[in-house]
């Protein structure tokens, strides 16, 4: 099977190290400004804005407006657009239309270079978004969130399945673990999925148990991992800098011969 990589700007994700990516966070402009220049300053891939931190989120053209400011305090480090819905572990609850057309705004707005779209959100239509989003020239991550367990094997395996139907670029999917078993669960569903899809595939084991998978992913096959710079968007996030020093080092290993 050939493997396919992701373009983004200068950015190809889905070869080599596992890419760093860096959430910013923020109720007010100011405060999500104020942590996308920290964030930048930690030195990722690319940044996250989680626009379900967002107090006014869900006004019309606010989406647009602040991540054109994003955009200029970012520089050239490309963005993923995500709102979080609180039923995958986010800051509030949103319908299935409000989600459509904030996406929607968002990757036309012509700032956002990725969005995370919740694909097994109940009434979403998340095929059709994702093919709207695509006309907009922004790529898709198909996602599914487990903030409270680690499904079956089988299960993992139809989820999978699942988002690769919506036309996705990247498959991404993150659960919480309730022992060790549940973290090799999900390495091993992550290397098995290498070879059952062409496209690039995200996977984490959340929390202080599953934290070994948010650095492994170039021996498992995780193409992404989400680091901290400040303010972490999810439990079991480690500092930028700390990840990209990990990732070296194992890099170095693993190409050594």
């Amino acid at each position: 099977m050939k493997y396919k990589t992701v373009r983004i700007r200068n950015l190809t994700i889905g070869a080599g190290m596992p890419r760093i990516c860096v959430p910013v966070m923020g109720k007010t402009e100011e405060e999500i400004l104020e942590h996308t220049k920290k964030a930048a300053a930690a030195r990722p891939d690319l940044l996250e804005w989680r626009a379900d931190s967002f107090t006014d989120i869900l006004q019309p053209g606010a989406a647009a407006g602040l991540l054109q400011k994003l955009s200029k305090t970012a520089g050239q480090l490309p963005i993923l657009f995500t709102f979080r819905s609180a039923a995958e572990g986010g800051e509030r609850p949103i319908t299935p239309e409000e989600y459509t057309e904030l996406n929607l705004e968002a990757a036309a707005s012509g700032y956002a270079d990725l969005i995370d779209v919740e694909a097994q959100m109940k009434h979403l239509d998340a095929a059709k978004l994702t093919e709207t989003i695509h006309g907009e020239n922004c790529l898709v991550i198909a996602s599914r969130h487990y903030f409270h367990h680690t499904p079956p094997q089988e299960e993992l395996r139809e989820v999978f399945e699942s988002l690769e139907q919506t036309g996705a670029d990247i498959l991404k999917l993150a659960v919480m673990p309730e022992n060790r078993r549940d973290v090799l669960r999900l390495l091993d569903i992550t290397q098995e999925m290498i070879t059952a899809t062409p496209r690039p595939v995200v996977t984490m084991s959340m929390g202080p148990l599953g934290a070994i998978t948010r650095l492994s992913g170039e021996t498992f096959g995780s193409c992404l991992t989400y680091a901290s710079a400040g303010t972490a968007s999810a439990p079991g996030q480690f500092p930028a800098e700390e990840v990209r020093t990990i990732q070296t080092l194992l890099h170095q290993r693993i190409t050594a011969n």
